[in-house]
């Protein structure tokens, strides 16, 4: 927490142990301290006039988050990758939802000032600010930025005032752009667009690119017109660029602000493929014809270092939440992982590690479930035998890699162990048990998360109390919260119904971590009917402890139903809402609408999804 010339840390985001913590806590740590010192200037020196426009204080801080820590340790790579999997792929999953906001949310009563403190404000603030900046080139969004700073230091300043010196620093490089005009679209309406692009049957290499609101619950549309009718449109800086087994061109830039627009794009083969959004600077998906997407998984399988690490992981995020909101089939977003074992970056297999997650989350009750984890484990294996495991110095100290090949060796061992990896179980219980017999910890900081949960879901009790044990015994912040969360993975349904009762009504764990025990034990597919039971028993306690914490409180609702997905869970819901007089909370609203769409999903796409599962090849 911020204030003026004094920024206040809970010891878990300032507390550092290099022995035990690993580099996603380092990063986090980091990242926290610089977005408390960036408030100095946004939200300190310069306050937004009113709370509608709290995004200018938080998005910039968000933005900036990256960029510090970018200058801090540059082989992070945070704003050129790292943002894209943290920030856009996060808040797009939340924007893509009918019951989204826009940025800039009127506030007319003090109840109204927590609600428009949520990641719209934080990730779409950023995510926009980040757009614009490519779009103006840093030069002139850095002399626009300083002038807004200037002008309104110890004083107030409306998102107006921004646009204005933004429109001025472009003016006086004789860059006609009206800023409020671009801006105001992106940030006075709700979500974003898919954009379309199309090649035409013709032979003067055009393309049709159309513009829509992407929502995952297309019905919505339909159920809610009042709403959809809207003339939702955007006035979006398209980048793109052509392609094809040998050569990228460089990307061009052209506004889309009409619904659909036809366009000249150059010289373009059969096999010419074309590429939107370049390095996933706009804050908006691109969709293509099938043609098109079969020569991109083409490319990506013979050499898909033509297509740069941005756009890979971009092209892995599009794909699947277009599949899940019905605009592509299911198999496309399956076809194109069948590349993952070409990849030697870390950034695209986060983003489908991400994605596969959420599938293996929507599927993990179904019958067919070892149809899609085994695929997946023929996708990851080649790279997880390839990669190993971290090694350890002959005196115990760890081996440390190159920041990114050690968070590509730690994604691909998470995924083996979650997709069930014989030989990544193997692996992660003998490193439990030479810990146990030794009481000497040598596993690798960055991936004792992934170690311990394995251990757990697949040892005895005795191995859950010792877990429980050095929980209770670390004095390590980031320790402890790896071991509680750990805790969590049992396949015990006593002993996880015990961990919840423990957090809640005994101090043996910390008041700020009992939220995460919950939603984990939810994620655990054994224990998410038992969470989803207890966080209802138990809303009257929860609520009154995190009610006031309204980001807290968001998490817990959203982390608890996120995954329910049948008509059974979807109804108990809703009489839930209705009978502890949740009706008007926007996260209950984006919980229906999420276990909707669930459910929609199991409808209309599980049988087609396993369907082409059952066909698909060995690899």
């Amino acid at each position: 927490m911020e204030n003026w010339g004094l920024s206040v840390f809970v010891e878990q985001k300032i507390l550092l142990d290099p022995d035990v913590s690993s580099f996603s806590y380092q990063m986090e740590l980091t990242m926290v301290v610089v977005h408390e010192i960036c408030h100095q200037w946004f939200g300190d020196l310069v306050t937004p006039v009113w709370w509608e426009d709290v995004w200018l204080k938080e998005g910039f801080a968000h933005y900036f988050e990256y960029i510090g820590t970018d200058f801090l340790f540059p082989k992070w790579n945070m704003e050129k990758q790292r943002f894209l999997t943290d920030v856009l792929h996060e808040v797009m999953l939340l924007d893509g939802l009918a019951s989204s906001h826009p940025i800039s949310q009127e506030v007319f009563e003090a109840t109204d000032i927590d609600r428009v403190f949520d990641w719209i404000a934080y990730k779409k603030g950023a995510a926009l600010i980040r757009m614009l900046a490519n779009v103006m080139g840093q030069t002139l969004f850095q002399r626009g930025l300083n002038d807004y700073l200037m002008t309104h230091m110890y004083g107030n300043a409306a998102r107006d005032d921004l646009w204005n010196k933004f429109s001025e620093a472009m003016q006086r490089e004789g860059k006609d752009i009206n800023i409020t005009q671009v801006m105001d679209r992106w940030t006075l309406q709700m979500g974003y667009p898919v954009v379309t692009i199309s090649k035409n049957d013709s032979l003067d290499n055009s393309v049709t690119i159309s513009q829509e609101h992407f929502v995952y619950d297309t019905d919505a549309k339909i159920q809610n017109p009042e709403m959809f009718n809207k003339s939702f449109q955007w006035q979006i800086p398209l980048t793109f660029a052509v392609g094809n087994s040998s050569h990228i061109s460089t990307e061009t830039i052209m506004w889309l602000a009409n619904k659909t627009e036809r366009h000249r794009v150059g010289h373009m083969g059969g096999e010419t493929w074309l590429l939107g959004n370049i390095n996933q600077t706009g804050y908006f998906r691109v969709n293509y014809d099938l043609h098109n997407w079969r020569l991109l998984i083409q490319q990506l399988m013979s050499n898909p270092k033509i297509i740069s690490v941005g756009n890979r992981a971009g092209l892995i995020d599009d794909v699947f939440n277009l599949a899940r909101a019905g605009y592509l089939p299911q198999n496309v977003p399956l076809q194109m992982i069948s590349y993952l074992s070409q990849e030697s970056e870390f950034l695209p297999w986060h983003a489908a590690s991400r994605a596969l997650y959420q599938l293996d989350k929507l599927l993990d009750r179904t019958e067919d479930h070892s149809l899609f984890s085994d695929y997946v484990l023929r996708q990851v294996e080649p790279k997880y035998h390839k990669l190993g495991w971290p090694d350890t110095s002959p005196d115990g100290s760890f081996m440390q890699a190159a920041y990114q090949a050690e968070e590509l060796q730690r994604e691909v061992i998470m995924l083996a162990c979650s997709f069930g990896s014989k030989h990544c179980h193997r692996h992660a219980v003998s490193l439990i048990s030479d810990w146990i017999s030794s009481n000497k910890n040598g596993i690798p900081p960055n991936v004792r998360d992934i170690v311990y949960c394995t251990g757990v879901s697949l040892m005895d009790e005795d191995v859950w109390e010792f877990i429980w044990m050095k929980f209770h015994s670390s004095t390590a912040v980031s320790e402890k919260k790896v071991l509680l969360e750990a805790l969590t993975c049992s396949g015990n349904v006593f002993l996880l119904n015990r961990l919840l009762n423990l957090s809640l009504t005994s101090d043996l764990v910390p008041d700020q971590d009992v939220i995460d025990v919950i939603i984990h034990v939810g994620r655990n597919p054994l224990g998410r009917h038992l969470a989803w039971r207890y966080f209802r028993e138990k809303w009257d306690i929860l609520n009154s402890r995190y009610g006031e914490a309204l980001f807290m409180n968001s998490k817990l609702i959203s982390g608890v139903t996120e995954f329910l997905n049948t008509e059974a869970e979807l109804n108990e819901l809703k009489e839930f809402i209705l009978s502890s007089g949740g009706e008007s909370a926007p996260a209950f609203a984006r919980a229906v609408e999420i276990v909707q769409a669930n459910v929609k999903w199991h409808i209309l796409f599980q049988q087609p999804f396993y369907r082409w599962l059952r066909k698909a090849p060995d690899g």
